[in-house]
This record gives structure tokens, C-alpha cells and sequence, in this order.
């Protein structure tokens, strides 16, 4: 409980309101909008690190196919988007 507390102040966590009860957790807890943010910005350290320790050779074929693998991603989930039920309960 320290821990969510610590990250309540911080203002990266906060309690959700939708907990239930029925599933034994106490608490259930939500990232708010700076807690995505400090996320994304350690995913990318944790990224630029990794491909710092690749050879030139490996850090130039992950400059050049990055944004092709970004754009065939984002595809790819426009799609699974638009096929989705529109009865689907899913968010």
C-alpha cells in the first residue's frame, strides 16, 4: 500500500472507483494521464539504451525499417478496429 501512496502523490496513479469487491483486490488502480507519460518516457530510455548497444550496422536497419514497421502496426490496428463487432463490449 506505501507504493500506491508514494505514486498518489506523484500524481501517476490514482484509486479507481469501479472496484469489485468480488475479486478479492482491496484497491484497483489506474494510471492517470502523467502516469502514461512517465511510462512512455522510460519505455523510450529503455529503448534508446537497447539500441545504443547495437553495432552502427543494427542501429542504421532499425533507423531505416522503424517507420515502416510503425506505419504496417498502425494498420494493422485500424484493421482489428474496424472488424470488431459493433456489438462488442471491448474499449
Amino acid at each position: 500500500m506505501e507504493l500506491f501512496v508514494i505514486m498518489a502523490i506523484e500524481g501517476v496513479v490514482v484509486q479507481s472507483p469501479y472496484v469489485d469487491r468480488s475479486d478479492g483486490r482491496f484497491v484497483l488502480v489506474e494510471a492517470t494521464g502523467a502516469g502514461l507519460e512517465v511510462f512512455r518516457q522510460r519505455r523510450a530510455e529503455s529503448l534508446r539504451h537497447l539500441i545504443e548497444e547495437l553495432s552502427e550496422r543494427e542501429q542504421h536497419a532499425v533507423q531505416v525499417g522503424l517507420p515502416a514497421l510503425t506505419l504496417a502496426l498502425a494498420l494493422a490496428l485500424a484493421l482489428a478496429i474496424q472488424a470488431r463487432p459493433s456489438h462488442c463490449a471491448c474499449r
